[in-house]
């Protein structure tokens, strides 16, 4: 009978949905909530997104002189960014000084970051994609 192997398929299917639903308590909204708000996100919406991993809560995103961690997301999903090189390089607002930032290859959309900033004050990120603009922001280093 035709019965059985639609009716085994209907079974898997639904075991499947079944096993991504997940019960939600009060407290894991909470740590969800938390742990998303943890660090101030920067870049450019929907495109490129940094984020600082390391250091204190209490210190700015980009401390003056000190080296940081960051994590760099690539958000474009329309372009495969995968095994490209890219580049982050900062311009000082008032002088135009230039310094190179960092620069890697992108693994998984994502790549980590180290750099530090040596002056206060506003400075413009722009990235390149096999040198190729990508995107530009400013953040404030203080």
């Amino acid at each position: 009978m035709k019965m059985k192997p639609i009716f085994f398929m209907f079974c898997i299917f639904a075991a499947v949905c079944l096993s991504g639903c997940r019960e939600e308590n009060d407290e894991t909204a909470i740590l969800d909530a938390e742990s998303v708000e943890k660090e101030p996100i920067h870049g450019t919406e929907g495109k490129f997104e940094i984020v600082k991993v390391n250091g204190s809560s209490d210190e700015p995103p980009f401390p003056v002189g000190e080296g940081r961690h960051y994590e760099v997301y690539f958000l474009d999903d329309t372009a495969d960014m995968n095994g490209k090189k890219y580049r982050m390089t900062a311009i000082y607002k008032e002088t135009e000084e230039t310094v190179d930032l960092y620069e890697a290859v992108i693994n998984n959309n994502r790549s980590g970051a180290k750099f530090a900033l040596g002056k206060a004050g506003i400075w413009k990120i722009e990235v390149t994609v096999d040198e190729e603009p990508f995107t530009r922001f400013d953040i404030e280093a203080e």
